[in-house]
């Protein structure tokens, strides 16, 4: 492994630009080009912005950290055709092989997790280890009250428009994660910044039929790698029975860590709680 890069400060402009099946997509890449890779999948409303206070902590341990925007998300295109659940586990794909990558870590929030699990139950081989965070993998989750209206047509694009109130939507982000900066924000919010984005949320969520999960189930237990479990306390959107829930169907031998008082963006709510817990993962690699 080379020698650690320091001091790497994560912002909005040094994202890097590649075409991806046509599509402009954006992303972070910190860290020597011959060191391991970890790749960073985010969720929604969310963009690479997330780990703004992750990469550093990976990066500094020997890694080269790879944090894509996901289509439609932060500063990438969104998808000619529909996006679906599918479309962005093809993604996973397409994006690595542009970059010419073969094994990774990976690193998983949200619908990145239901993203980056599905796309690890095909690829098994190609996973070196996974830190899996406030997501799901497993049928029997019942979406959220939101997630259920974005479900519903007429009632899914009402609302979106409503989120698009970039006032409103910036004070309630405020308030549901203190501390949060204006810059990880203002890339969140690309998502509901247009007609065609904010479609992205709707086409996502109404792909997302848990059944979907079941042909993959047993398949994860196939990566005999370092799985840490990271999870808020309180996270509003899924519960901690669902961290137990994956380490006790797919990951028996993972460690899982529950950060007390901590929701569901953890890596920008209680970032140094988070950091700990992913250094000490890369550490012991």
């Amino acid at each position: 492994m080379s020698k650690q890069v320091k001091n790497v400060e994560v912002r909005r402009e040094l994202k890097k630009q590649i075409k991806t099946k046509g599509q402009n997509v954006a992303y972070f890449d910190f860290g020597h080009t011959d060191d391991p890779v970890v790749l960073l999948i985010h969720g929604v409303p969310e963009s690479s912005m997330l780990w703004k206070e992750i990469i550093p902590a990976i990066v500094s341990e020997g890694y080269r950290t790879i944090a894509p925007d996901l289509p439609g998300f932060g500063q990438s295109e969104r998808f000619e055709e529909t996006s679906s659940w599918e479309r962005y586990e093809q993604f996973v794909t397409d994006f690595l092989n542009e970059l010419q990558l073969d094994q990774v870590h990976i690193v998983l929030h949200d619908w990145g997790g239901l993203i980056g699990l599905r796309w690890a139950s095909s690829n098994t081989e190609k996973v070196n280890s996974l830190i899996i965070t406030d997501t799901t993998f497993t049928p029997d989750y019942t979406w959220h009250k939101a997630a259920q209206i974005w479900q519903t047509p007429g009632k899914g694009e009402e609302l979106v428009k409503q989120m698009a109130n970039k006032e409103l939507w910036f004070a309630g982000m405020k308030k549901e994660v203190p501390g949060v900066g204006e810059d990880v924000l203002e890339d969140f919010f690309q998502i509901f910044s247009s007609d065609d984005t904010r479609s992205v949320i709707l086409e996502l969520y109404r792909s997302g039929d848990m059944k979907k999960v079941i042909p993959y189930q047993g398949k994860l237990q196939q990566i005999n790698k370092p799985v840490t479990i990271i999870w808020g306390e309180k996270d509003p959107y899924v519960s901690t029975d669902y961290a137990y829930k994956l380490r006790d169907q797919e990951f028996p031998h993972a460690k899982v860590h529950i950060i007390p008082d901590a929701g569901h963006f953890i890596h920008i709510e209680v970032p140094e709680a988070t950091q700990t817990f992913v250094k000490e993962h890369f550490n012991k690699i």
